[in-house]
């Protein structure tokens, strides 16, 4: 059934999909078991929008949450919609809670919906269940109207334990640094030492992203769950000149396997990317025994070290946000702000030599 106001077709999973636009112009779906079921409810919806009335109470949880992630599919990244729709699909369509009518949904519903979860998750991604039911009912709220108050605005979600950001020391990277010459994984811990790249950033490089001649690196995808991906945001594509000590490591590891013009710097045998838990249990782990260092040190903490020590050396914020792959500096103070708080007497002694 297809018209010009709305039409009824056939996901993948089998299941029927009912579009349409509603009143403010938006597409609007509704999923059924059945082709007729759809074109019904297909039927109703489009009488309810032109009578302004809302559709009739049957609508779940479930569908608020298929329509909210349909309606987010162009607007974000891939690895982006990938984790929200894992979330929903594992976490909250497998239970009772999915099928809920959306108008008898309520606070306590949610509340009980939690603590059964953190049984078995982190508080943090109990508080990502959290966002995303929250942001598919306010989307019922604010342009359906399907819903008179949003249930998810009356919980709280539990509280995350905050992990404190540890920084290595300089002489602490030297260590880790000296410990991994020449390895296997060497480029990729000097590369998170001291030019602050992420994991993924990192483990997705390849030899054409590589410039030996102008001494920089192109940061143009990101290695997720075995598969590359472009960067989250446009600012993480980028460019850095390289530091001399990140440039010797790229040329003695280009030069070891015979200056490759294309491939992954690190790669399996099939030339498939270095998975990161590969990395963690043999280059990673062996790294920190190696140098003496803490086993429990995150790859990221690399990150946090090349921020605090380019903030401490007086490079500006914005640099240091491009230099990260921030979307904006505001990401950067919000991260770092116990840095920069500690370059306060800096400022005081600056303007007392312009005054004095």
């Amino acid at each position: 059934m297809t018209s010009s106001e709305g039409c009824v077709f056939r996901r993948k999973d089998g299941k029927w999909c009912a579009k349409w636009k509603d009143s403010h112009g938006k597409y609007r779906y509704i999923y059924r078991k059945t082709r007729a079921e759809a074109k019904s409810v297909l039927r109703e919806a489009l009488k309810d929008r032109d009578d302004n009335i809302a559709p009739p109470d049957g609508f779940s949880l479930n569908e608020a949450l298929e329509g909210w992630l349909d309606g987010m599919r162009d607007s974000v990244s891939l690895r982006t919609w990938t984790n929200r729709e894992s979330l929903v699909r594992i976490h909250i369509k497998l239970h009772s809670i999915g099928t809920k009518k959306l108008c008898k949904l309520t606070p306590e519903h949610l509340r009980s919906f939690y603590r059964e979860k953190l049984v078995t998750l982190a508080p943090s991604t109990v508080g990502r269940l959290h966002d995303v039911i929250k942001k598919a009912c306010n989307e019922q709220v604010h342009e359906y109207k399907r819903l008179r108050s949003n249930p998810a605005s009356e919980v709280k979600p539990p509280k995350e334990k905050q992990r404190d950001m540890k920084v290595l020391k300089p002489e602490q990277v030297n260590r880790l640094l000296d410990a991994i010459r020449g390895s296997r994984y060497e480029v990729i811990i000097v590369l998170g030492a001291v030019c602050a790249l992420r994991i993924g950033e990192a483990l997705s490089l390849r030899y054409e992203d590589v410039d030996l001649i102008a001494g920089t690196i192109s940061i143009r995808r990101t290695l997720w769950k075995g598969n590359t991906y472009p960067p989250k945001t446009p600012q993480s594509r980028r460019t850095l000149a390289l530091p001399e000590i990140a440039l010797d490591a790229l040329r003695r590891h280009c030069e070891a396997h015979g200056y490759p013009s294309d491939g992954y710097l690190c790669q399996t045998c099939n030339g498939t990317p270095l998975a990161a838990e590969t990395f963690w249990r043999w280059g990673w782990k062996k790294a920190l025994r190696d140098a003496e260092l803490d086993v429990n040190l995150h790859y990221h903490d690399l990150r946090h070290g090349a921020a605090s020590l380019l903030l401490n050396q007086n490079v500006p914020v914005p640099i240091v946000s491009q230099y990260l792959g921030h979307s904006n500096p505001s990401v950067t103070m919000k991260v770092y702000a116990h840095v920069i708080s500690g370059t306060s007497g800096m400022a005081a002694a600056a303007m007392d030599a312009a005054l004095g």
